[in-house]
């Protein structure tokens, strides 16, 4: 008989169940541990950032205060930036700007004045284990999404739309929504 037309074998079985059994308690506590967030996070529908429109990454030269104030007025701020203007912290470590605009010429106008690169950058990985070189995320998209303007007058995604957003970057994960929410 051919190795291809065997079945497993006893001992793969046993690691197969056994990995199951691993998963199914791992999924249990999560659910345990996440009380009422379990239910809310398996109904949000994920947001992905990235793709939500024409993306344009830069290297900033500004201070992050500078880029916000300067794009303030025409675009709705997403994603880390989001939670940093909402709740005084981000979730990465990179200190990256991420705005939806309705259209280009504000960031025209960020190119123009040097804020930003004038020239893409390769490097347009959302998610990264170092801080790196600061960058802005801008997505353009034909309709800014749903936002709330905060007491600087800044406008920013909605709570709802911020969690789908950090679960479409990052996955179920309940210690990064449990800490939005605080």
């Amino acid at each position: 008989m051919s190795a291809a037309k065997r079945g497993l074998t006893a001992e793969q079985r046993l690691a197969d169940v056994r990995r199951g059994r691993a998963r199914v308690r791992r999924e249990r506590m999560e659910r345990e541990l996440s009380g009422n967030g379990w239910r809310v996070a398996r109904e949000l529908v994920p947001e992905l950032f990235v793709r939500a429109g024409e993306l344009d990454v830069r290297v900033t030269r500004a201070a992050e205060e500078e880029i916000v104030a300067s794009l303030g007025p025409y675009g709705v701020f997403a994603f880390d930036t989001a939670a940093r203007l909402r709740k005084g912290f981000g979730l990465l470590h990179a200190r990256d700007v991420h705005v939806y605009l309705a259209d280009r010429s504000a960031l025209d106008a960020l190119i123009a004045r040097g804020g930003v690169d004038a020239e893409p950058t390769t490097d347009r990985a959302l998610l990264r284990p170092w801080p790196g070189v600061p960058r802005l995320f801008a997505c353009v998209v034909r309709e800014l999404p749903p936002s709330e303007a905060l007491p600087s007058g800044v406008r920013v995604v909605l709570p709802s739309r911020l969690r789908a957003e950090v679960v479409g970057a990052f996955g179920l994960r309940f210690d990064l929504l449990a800490r939005l929410d605080a």
